[in-house]
């Protein structure tokens, strides 16, 4: 028998999602390495995504949470400001009942659908059609220690 076999393990996510919306609810769904574990849509009051995954130990993950339906049609500006849009929200992450706090924010990276788009550092209110990506690695507990 190999010991190549890597360890695992059970990592548990609650992500606190809300919306500003004036016409339609923001589409979104939440991504682990690529699989889609939810899907919906979200409105003003806060609500929650919860799921549970084994993950490899010594790897990287990628958490992505995506808004997916706005248009143009839903920011409308009038005298050069913004009085309607739509926004999701990322209101809270927590890994194994811990809230990542300023984690979420400080590692965030926000990767616009459309390529001419900025990509932007530090972003948790998505107003774009696009990823919010979190990277964060297994062992968590040792990841958390050296990003807090």
């Amino acid at each position: 028998m190999s010991d190549n076999q890597p360890n695992f393990e059970t990592l548990s996510f609650k992500i606190g999602l809300s919306a500003v919306y004036w016409s339609k609810k923001p589409k979104y769904s939440v991504l682990l390495n690529g699989t889609k574990y939810e899907e919906g849509v979200c409105d003003e009051s806060l609500s929650y995504v919860e799921f549970s995954v084994d993950l490899p130990e010594d790897r990287e993950s990628l958490l992505e949470i995506r808004l997916e339906n706005k248009t143009n049609a839903d920011t409308i500006v009038h005298n050069n400001e913004i009085t309607h849009d739509m926004l999701l929200n990322i209101d809270s992450i927590e890994i194994d009942e811990i809230e990542l706090g300023t984690i979420k924010w400080d590692l965030s990276e926000f990767i616009a659908d459309d390529p001419k788009r900025e990509n932007m550092k530090q972003c948790v209110n998505l107003g774009w059609n696009g990823s919010y990506r979190l990277k964060f690695s297994s062992p968590f507990y040792l990841w958390l220690l050296e990003n807090m």
